[in-house]
């Protein structure tokens, strides 16, 4: 038992001893820096020098063995449960159980759990009731009477318009006969037009309805808004009391006097008539 424990000590100091050999191992004698030098010397002399090229030491420094490098890993710990161990006749199993949790786009969104709503009953307050100020009323009284007679004025003006246009047409042209001593008789009357063309008021006349000896009368231009459609009439009647028949043209509420003088008509001078109207 000595002896064993014995070998066992030298083991455990030297691993490389064996014990089948008596004596010191070469690598175990000791030795100085002198013979070290000298041997290291020896040991080059034998050597073979080995030359390299660039090219050689190129490639020896693009080898991959010198630049091998680890890629960077991530590690993801989970959750294992304790060891459980499961037998079997003559086998026996070790089982852990390891939580994997899903990714985030196999987890399940789960909706947002509805909010309560809490809702109270709050008394009406009384509102006080508006009064309305009296000359409110007069105001939209007055506006709508005002719009009644524009409305009033418009379709009035409308009919009128509409009657004329049934009446003497567009130009407005008025025809009458009379026996006014112009080489006509009641047989061969003499024929007037009464014509407002855009506002030029004239009168044709055509003595016993001869066309040859017919006679124009300017009479006068109308300026007034909506006068081009003012019709244009006339009558006849003995102002000078002469037995002579003179012309009135009616313009709207104008009346216009002509003087039977000579076989024809002229205009009545100022204050050659009284009582006209």
């Amino acid at each position: 038992m000595e002896y064993a424990a014995r070998r066992q000590a030298q083991y455990e100091a030297d691993p490389s001893y064996s014990g089948h050999k008596a004596g010191i191992e070469p690598e175990h004698r000791p030795y100085s820096s002198t013979e070290l030098s000298h041997s290291r010397a020896g040991k080059r002399s034998t050597q073979t020098p080995v030359t390299f090229d660039a090219e050689d030491e190129y490639e020896l420094e693009e080898d991959e063995e010198y630049y091998r490098t680890q890629l960077p890993t991530s590690a993801r710990r989970y959750q294992i449960s304790p060891e459980q161990v499961y037998q079997s006749g003559n086998k026996r199993y070790h089982v852990r159980v390891a939580d994997i949790p899903k990714r985030k786009s196999q987890q399940r969104q789960l909706p947002p759990p509805p909010r309560e709503r809490y809702t109270e009953e709050v008394e009406a307050l009384p509102q006080a009731k508006r009064h309305i100020h009296p000359l409110l009323y007069l105001g939209v009284g007055m506006l709508a009477m005002a719009a009644l007679f524009l409305l009033l004025s418009s379709a009035g003006t409308w009919i009128q318009t509409t009657k004329d246009d049934l009446t003497y047409g567009r130009p407005r042209t008025f025809n009458i006969d009379a026996v006014v001593g112009h080489n006509d008789s009641a047989a061969n009357p003499t024929h007037f037009i009464a014509i407002n063309l855009n506002r030029h008021v004239e009168v044709i006349e055509q003595p016993g309805g001869d066309s040859s000896k017919m006679r124009v009368y300017q009479v006068t231009t109308l300026f007034g808004d909506g006068e081009d459609l003012a019709p244009v009439t006339l009558s006849f009647r003995d102002l000078l009391s002469n037995g002579k028949l003179d012309m009135l043209i009616h313009i709207n509420n104008t009346v216009i006097a002509y003087i039977n003088d000579n076989g024809s008509f002229r205009p009545s001078k100022p204050g050659e008539i009284k009582g006209l109207m």
